[in-house]
């Protein structure tokens, strides 16, 4: 019952997200348009997008979290050199990926490839409350799972089919209950550069502007998901959306909102 719950509730927050994204999408680019998803996970999220009207196409790596729980379809590539030719997408959308990418600066340069010129890159990114708010919550979800080990349960499980911050392209391979816990010992990095303690600066907005715009990005407009999460399902569908949102203006939300076109003014002649 407690992993029913859990996946609803984290299935009611990427549809708040997605009723977002899709504001932008009516506001700004035609019906039926093309997307690309980047670090699809299960397809969960690209399935919704083509439910709405939109032609999805859907990539990740082949060793993601969700490898083996894809509901759509989805095509396996590198997580550096997007399969596609130059202008094929109207929009590129990811979901909590970009801090996962090793390589961001070729995958931006890629995203940009196979935008149209009129494009856009839509992402959510996380923000340093959430990395704060999960390092306040790492040791007290710690203790929860392994007691829920000890009186027989399976501990609360994070990573669903629509799970926020996966590490989709990351390509980390499932763990036993035991590694998990040992590994588990000390926080660690959430994404694929430095360290927890470095990430509070590195996902901050001011980090990520001076990133996207480095990378060749102008920023069309910028958001929040409006969602309080501490990240480890610490109290999970025990707080209801209404409240988070709530929380959010006060203690932070979970996500960044970009929406990004190719900066074009060192193309001018």
């Amino acid at each position: 019952m407690q992993s029913t719950k859990a996946s609803d509730f984290l299935e009611t927050i990427r549809l708040l997200e997605l009723a977002q994204v899709e504001n932008i999408l009516n506001a700004t680019i035609p019906a039926g348009a093309c997307i690309l998803e980047i670090g699809a996970g299960t397809g969960w999220q690209a399935r919704e997008l083509s439910i709405r009207g939109y032609k999805v196409t859907a990539i990740d790596i082949p060793t993601s979290n969700h490898g083996k729980s894809r509901i759509w379809p989805i095509i396996d590539f590198d997580g550096r050199h997007i399969p596609f030719l130059a202008a094929s997408f109207d929009v590129v959308y990811s979901s909590n990926v970009l801090e996962h990418v090793e390589d961001i600066d070729t995958l931006n340069q890629e995203i940009a490839r196979v935008l149209r010129p009129t494009g856009q890159a839509i992402h959510y990114v996380p923000t340093s409350a959430w990395r704060a708010w999960s390092l306040l919550a790492f040791y007290p979800a710690l203790l929860r799972d392994v007691f829920r080990r000890l009186g027989g349960q399976r501990p609360v499980q994070a990573k669903l089919a629509v799970a926020p911050a996966s590490a989709t392209l990351a390509g980390i391979p499932q763990r036993s209950f035991t590694s998990k816990l040992l590994r588990r010992s000390v926080p660690h990095a959430h994404g694929a550069v430095g360290s927890c303690w470095t990430e509070l600066a590195r996902f901050t907005r001011s980090s990520w502007d001076r990133y996207f715009a480095g990378a060749g990005w102008a920023v069309v407009s910028y958001g929040r998901n409006g969602i309080f999460l501490t990240g480890d399902m610490l109290l999970g569908p025990n707080l209801s959306t209404e409240l988070r949102q709530r929380l959010s203006r006060v203690l932070g939300c979970t996500a960044h909102l970009y929406v990004l076109q190719r900066h074009l003014l060192s193309e001018k002649p």
